[in-house]
This record gives structure tokens, C-alpha cells and sequence, in this order.
């Protein structure tokens, strides 16, 4: 009777724990994974379809595992056609600096100026601009509203 060539099980069990370690390692570590966040345009991505996160001047809450850096953040909206600065408030006796939040993959609107640049936050899109007058032609969408006069 001939000979068979085969694994033992013995070798079998330690392919499958070999296979086991490394895939936990790439999904599980932050060093290998995608799930902290380094860049400010991919916010919105991670976050959705519900998610939120607020970085206050102690730490950030968040609904999603995000690591990301924003200093000195400045929240602007715009009011009567007026570009003004937002005041967030507080959480948890925390000055709240930044707070971004997706509903239904929908985001909040909004302009961020921070030592990293200048930020457009749209509903379906984050956009990093040059200045802040950029910012605010292409938040507005100025090119696509009518000029003085030229509407019936």
C-alpha cells in the first residue's frame, strides 16, 4: 500500500491560529487599521450614515473611533447673509470647540477655520479651501445665484 502525503492535524491547528493572529492584528489594531481618522475631509465618510463627535478643550466624544487632530478651531454660520462666528456652548463643564454630527448621512453645515486650513462642511461633502473668502463664495454657491437684475 502506498504512502499518502498529508497534513496532521496538528499542523493544520497551527495554520488556523497563525491566520487567526493576523487577522485580528489588521482589524482590530489602530496601527493597522482604517478606523482612526487622521484627515478632517474624511469626517463626514466615517461618521456616516449616524455619527457624531465633539472635541472639547479636555478630550473628544465621539459615536465612531476617531483620532484627529483640529487646533483652534473657529465654528462659522452664516445669518442674515452675514458670516459670524458660532459659539458651541459646553458639555460636562467642557468648552465644547468643535462638534460635527451626520443624521441619516446628512451632515451639519457649516465653515471650519483651524491651524490645519480652512474647511467647507456641506451636507454630502467636506472640501478643504485656500482662504476665507473662498470659503464663503463656495459655501454660498455665488457663481449659480443670479446677478442684481438679471432674474424676472
Amino acid at each position: 500500500m502506498p504512502k499518502i502525503k498529508a497534513f496532521t492535524l496538528f499542523e493544520l491547528i497551527i495554520v488556523v491560529i497563525i491566520i487567526g493572529i493576523v487577522s485580528f492584528l489588521v482589524l482590530k489594531l489602530p496601527v493597522f487599521s482604517n478606523e482612526k481618522i487622521k484627515k478632517i475631509e474624511n469626517l463626514r465618510d466615517i461618521l456616516y450614515p449616524n455619527g457624531q463627535v465633539i472635541i472639547t478643550d479636555k478630550k473628544i466624544i465621539s459615536s465612531k473611533k476617531i483620532d484627529i487632530k483640529i487646533t483652534n478651531p473657529k465654528i462659522f454660520i452664516f445669518k442674515d447673509n452675514m458670516l459670524i462666528q458660532k459659539n458651541l456652548g459646553e458639555v460636562n463643564n467642557s468648552k465644547i470647540l468643535f462638534r460635527y454630527q451626520v443624521k441619516n448621512g446628512i451632515g451639519d453645515s457649516f465653515i471650519l477655520k483651524c491651524d490645519e486650513g480652512i474647511y467647507i462642511f456641506k451636507p454630502f461633502y467636506i472640501k478643504k479651501v485656500l482662504s476665507l473668502n473662498e470659503a464663503k463664495n463656495k459655501f454660498l454657491n455665488i457663481k449659480y445665484q443670479p446677478k442684481y437684475g438679471s432674474y424676472y
